[in-house]
């Protein structure tokens, strides 16, 4: 029999306890009666609590992130990678089932479609996904249907790439983990563009899926999604040109929610964040190390231009770069399409337009900056920004003891212009700058080419650059359509030259001599021409027919 202090000490102890449960439930009344009423806010504000949270203790088994599981990576063959001991997770709000099976699992997060939130904003409905660190909000049902869908594939590849950690010996990510569920938005139906196909599906599973049939049963190697056209040897190699096509990824990193198209895309993510220090592999141009020597030759090709400019000095690394430049530094104001509404401003894409917009509406008064930082919260005026690091600026053609040194890159230009007369190629835009091993930034001179772009950029301009300003104009025009061996073809023209003629009406050539010199056609070829009869009609404002007149005409209308 126990003794009455141990009697009186066990019972002060279920005191405390009670006491501790009742001062619990009072303060958190409020939050949990949010939650279990289902309501959107209280998941947003949970969400974003979570973000804030300080970071766990790594662990050797899973990366550490918001809610993810508790269960160990199992290492499994590689063949069986996609296929054997996946972990399915559901993480809609209050639920969490887990399976196996990816069939069974995709028809239970179906059924979440009809446990959407539904939120009244003017008269409409707006649907949000009530996934966990997801938020999507839509007032398109269907949209929402292929969302939900798109949650059950994404999770399959995180399960895949759960496993690939342990399959591939991978260390974790450290990236942020608070937006691995945000997929990329579904706004139309996923639509099967095989010649002869027009199916279209709402689950983006059973369109890799009837596509995968397509190749299955395809008599020739041959791409016949319209407009490509490619054959191949193997039907591996079809179905992996195929992922092209569709969007279709096999593996996503656990942590972060990134998706790739195959093992060796998650193993350089990984292996790029964890570069050990003594690394052998390091830039000779900028010093950065990387973990393996393919990572290394990849970054190399950042520095060295392989695509050269027809119309100035600049050489580019990537087709891209290239394009992005002839945009900015040769398309002529006219032809760009993002127009300002309050300006006659003109911009290159939809990201400079909203960057150029709010210089209209800035304010630029200080007692209305004041204004403003009176109303915040003390909440809001206590967050402390991360303390700017100030750069330093050295010319490199200034002689002496003393480097000049300056705050700004723009005040170092002003300075190799004005007193050291330097100015930059042609084509670019600026002065370039890097940092050296001192710490400091000075001009980069030394551009990195290949012998061909080189030589293009030397001998091609024998003659003086033409101006930046020249506009050319083109004609194009859909000369056939795609077959299913062939994708569509096009014909591009400058206009004005080498203009097709029409084969009814006979031209003459032009002089050889004086090719710009105009000769008249035969009158017996116009002659020939059937008069073309024209209907004139007039009509009131609201488009009835007052009166018509037919007249005939001799001049032939091109198209």
């Amino acid at each position: 029999m126990e003794s009455p202090e141990k009697l009186n000490t066990s019972k002060l102890r279920l005191l405390r306890c009670r006491d501790w449960l009742q001062k619990q439930n009072s303060e958190n009344s409020d939050q949990i009666s949010q939650k279990n009423n289902n309501e959107v806010e209280y998941i947003i504000t949970s969400n974003t609590e979570r973000e804030n949270l300080p970071s766990e203790p790594e662990d050797e088994s899973i990366p550490a992130g918001i809610d993810e599981s508790s269960v160990k990576p199992k290492a499994v063959p590689l063949n069986r990678l996609r296929v054997e001991g996946l972990h399915l997770e559901c993480e809609w709000q209050s639920c969490r089932m887990y399976s196996t099976n990816y069939e069974l699992f995709q028809k239970h997060v179906r059924t979440h479609t009809s446990d959407l939130h539904k939120m009244d904003k003017g008269g409409t409905v707006e649907f949000v996904c009530l996934w966990d660190i997801c938020g999507h909000k839509t007032s398109d049902y269907p949209e929402m249907v292929r969302h939900v869908n798109y949650h059950a594939y994404h999770s399959r590849l995180l399960a895949i790439g759960f496993n690939g950690r342990a399959t591939l010996k991978l260390e974790r990510c450290k990236k942020d983990s608070s937006k691995r569920n945000q997929l990329p938005e579904v706004t139309h139906e996923h639509w099967c563009m095989w010649i002869d196909c027009d199916n279209k599906f709402s689950s983006i599973q059973t369109f890799f899926d009837h596509v995968n049939q397509h190749v299955k049963y395809a008599d020739k190697l041959v791409c016949s999604w319209a407009g490509c056209g490619m054959t191949f040897a193997r039907r591996v190699l079809l179905t992996g040109h195929l992922r092209s096509h569709t969007g279709e990824r096999q593996i996503a990193c656990y942590h972060c929610g990134q998706h790739f198209t195959c093992n060796r895309k998650l193993c350089d993510h990984l292996r790029r964040q964890n570069v050990n220090p003594s690394s052998a592999y390091s830039c000779p141009l900028c010093g950065v190390k990387f973990a393996t020597e393919y990572l290394l030759r990849e970054h190399a090709r950042q520095h060295v231009s392989a695509y050269a400019c027809a119309l100035c000095d600049m050489s580019a690394t990537t087709p891209a770069a290239l394009a992005q430049h002839v945009r900015y530094r040769h398309l002529p104001a006219q032809h760009r399409t993002h127009r300002c509404p309050h300006c006659p401003y003109r911009a290159v894409n939809q990201y400079d337009l909203r960057k150029h917009i709010p210089t209209h509406t800035r304010k630029r008064k200080k007692d209305n900056k004041d204004e403003e930082t009176d109303d915040c919260s003390d909440e809001e005026n206590t967050v402390v920004k991360k303390p700017r690091v100030a750069k330093k600026y050295a010319c490199h053609m200034c002689s002496g003891d003393k480097i000049k040194v300056f705050s700004r890159g723009t005040i170092l230009t002003t300075h190799l212009a004005k007193v050291h007369g330097a100015h930059w190629p042609s084509g670019h835009s600026r002065f370039r700058y890097q940092i050296s091993e001192d710490g400091m930034y000075r001009l980069t001179t030394t551009r990195y080419e290949v012998l061909e772009v080189s030589k293009q950029i030397v001998d091609g301009y024998s003659d003086p650059k033409e101006s930046l300003k020249n506009s050319f104009e083109f004609d194009v025009r859909q000369v056939a359509e795609a077959s299913k061996t062939s994708p569509r073809k096009y014909e591009i023209r400058l206009k004005g030259a080498d203009a097709p003629v029409k084969p009814d009406i006979p031209v003459e050539p032009k002089d050889p001599v004086n090719p710009e010199s105009s000769v008249e056609p035969d009158s017996s070829a116009t002659s020939a021409v059937a008069p073309v009869e024209i209907t004139m009609c007039d009509v009131d404002d609201q488009g009835n027919i007052i009166s018509s007149k037919v007249i005939e005409s001799d001049v032939v209308y091109g198209s």
